[in-house]
């Protein structure tokens, strides 16, 4: 089995995970204000938009290679 030295690694660079912050941050903020527009704004559904929010900005720092 070939082994991974750390010269070989793949790097990821800073805006990676910048731009995975700012994409998690801009979903967490349409959830917030859509959820207030329905009358959905109690503390569940704000944890579920973080949630959510928080998992597309793991899925796009992961997916960015």
């Amino acid at each position: 089995m070939a082994t991974i030295s750390p010269v070989n690694r793949l790097k990821r660079s800073p805006a990676s995970l910048f731009g995975a912050f700012v994409i998690a941050l801009g979903i967490f903020v349409l959830w917030y204000l859509v959820a207030g527009e329905l009358g959905l704004g109690d503390i569940v559904t704000l944890g579920l938009g973080l949630v959510v929010a928080s998992a597309v900005g793991v899925w796009i720092r992961v997916a960015d290679l």
